[in-house]
């Protein structure tokens, strides 16, 4: 049996669980590899994986805890209500379905600053996606993962160089080559030949 650990609200906003860790690369709403003729719409929390509607009903037999995703606008979302329990999600920008609120898994931007028409208008702070709501800093569960990964990265790196101070001696600083090996530009540059 699969144990769950409730963490308090600050510890919810630092950590990623591991189940989400991987979500980024694990594709909701592809075909199934075992079943051509579905597409994965179910996550198990336990194993990680993508599962058709045939592979649920074989995993059902393991108890482990199954996630369902939707299609929201052609876009896979997970229920607000069945990520709360185990992760701080508030900061995620929220979208309604049949009366469902509900936050998409991948990344909605492609990380490009877009000039701003609307001074007020809200971005995700990972892919500069605009924003619905203004309260939000997210756009998907798969920024916020990435965002949050990132801040413990840094912290950790932040808390390792505090421990260990690295000093390059001056004569080994004149040493230092470039790696190209090759110049720039041509010494002289040819043009194709006319067939």
């Amino acid at each position: 049996m699969d144990m769950t650990m409730v963490l308090s609200g600050d510890d919810q906003k630092n950590v990623v669980p591991p189940w989400l860790r991987p979500i980024a690369s694990i594709k909701l709403y592809d075909l199934c590899k075992n079943h051509s003729s579905r597409e994965c719409n179910f996550y198990c929390r336990v194993c990680m994986v993508a599962l058709c509607k045939e592979c649920k009903k074989q995993h059902d037999l393991s108890e482990h805890e199954i996630i369902k995703a939707y299609k929201v606008a052609k876009v896979a979302s997970f229920r607000m209500e069945d990520l709360e329990p185990f992760w701080d999600i508030f900061d995620i920008c929220p979208y309604n379905q049949n009366g469902w609120l509900v936050a998409v898994i991948y990344k909605k931007g492609d990380g490009i600053t877009r000039s701003r028409d609307q001074t007020d208008a809200a971005e995700c702070e990972s892919c500069h996606y605009r924003l619905k709501s203004s309260g939000s800093k997210y756009c998907s569960v798969e920024c916020k993962v990435e965002a949050v990964m990132k801040i413990n990265e840094s912290g950790n790196m932040k808390n390792e160089a505090k421990r260990t101070v690295e000093t390059i001696p001056e004569g080994s600083a004149s040493n230092v080559q470039s790696f190209r090996k090759r110049p720039r530009k041509q010494t002289s540059p040819q043009r194709a030949p006319f067939y």
